[in-house]
């Protein structure tokens, strides 16, 4: 693995008054990553570096993550957003159907594009993808809420104190463990800290569309959705949700892993990945 795989590269994609920062490398089939809550196009640097050998591996950074600046008068944080600007950036680039690998929020970003524009994607990998929009069954949706409740009362207020590292620190420990954060690299807490700036928006984030069972299950395209064994109910129960809904596609549990696995473990999870992409999962 290339081990300046944090250091590629950074192109930038003009799309309307917008600049949208992304790393690439490798060439063959398009496979684009995209990035949940605290991410930028750093996130998936180690993946890319691995799996560049065989594909053409790209990684944007979403609107208002990252280290650089976006317009102040630019579209609220949401899901809605995201997913326009997902499909502007593909356009721009001239990517379409390509490959798409998101993880937890990008999950329900990557769906919701691919429900408007599904021309742009030839298959859909989504790692506890954070669809919390989509109808569930009164004792699954008792288990989410109590586990929501449990996780993010203290993020919300570690951000209401303006607290924003501190509310880093506790997203990071509940959604892996006591002293996840702590255990980190420093690059890569490194990213996590330079994205604290988005805690505020993504608490207060627009109300994400409402996801029909029945729009997931007319998707054209194979759509996998993945979940660790060992993750919390509020990232699990939505993603085992989703996956029922899914038409073309399956839902599969990862032994032994929990939600962070894609930045524990970046040789584990590219493999996944390229199994995906192999169609040997």
């Amino acid at each position: 693995m290339n081990a300046n795989h944090l250091d590629l590269p950074v192109r930038h994609c003009a799309v309307g008054p917008d600049t949208f920062p992304f790393i690439e490398a490798g060439t063959g089939s398009p496979v684009l990553f995209l990035h949940g809550a605290l991410g930028d196009r750093r996130t998936f640097g180690p993946h890319a570096a691995i799996l560049s050998r065989r594909f053409r591996c790209l990684s944007p950074t979403q609107r208002h993550f990252g280290d650089a600046a976006w317009r102040a008068d630019g579209p609220r944080f949401g899901v809605a957003t995201h997913a326009r600007d997902l499909a502007a950036f593909l356009d721009a680039l001239g990517l379409g159907p390509v490959d798409v690998v998101a993880w937890s929020y990008a999950g329900h970003v990557a769906l919701e594009a691919a429900l408007s524009r599904p021309d742009l994607f030839r298959r859909i990998l989504a790692y506890e993808p954070g669809v919390r929009t989509i109808p569930l069954p009164p004792e699954e949706l008792a288990r989410f809420g109590e586990d929501a409740q449990a996780m993010f009362g203290p993020i919300f207020e570690a951000v209401s104190q303006g607290a924003l590292e501190e509310s880093v620190r506790r997203l990071i420990d509940a959604s892996g463990g006591p002293g996840h954060f702590d255990a980190r690299p420093e690059k890569r807490r490194r990213i996590l800290l330079e994205n604290a700036h988005t805690m505020p928006l993504l608490l207060a984030q627009e109300e994400p569309p409402a996801t029909a069972c029945e729009a997931l299950r007319g998707l054209p395209m194979p759509v996998t959705v993945a979940w660790g064994e060992r993750t919390r109910p509020v990232f699990k129960v939505p993603a085992q949700a989703v996956a029922r809904c899914i038409g073309k596609g399956r839902g599969i549990e990862v032994p032994g892993v929990g939600h962070l696995w894609p930045d524990d473990d970046p040789q584990a999870f590219s493999a996944f990945v390229e199994g995906w992409l192999d169609d040997r999962l």
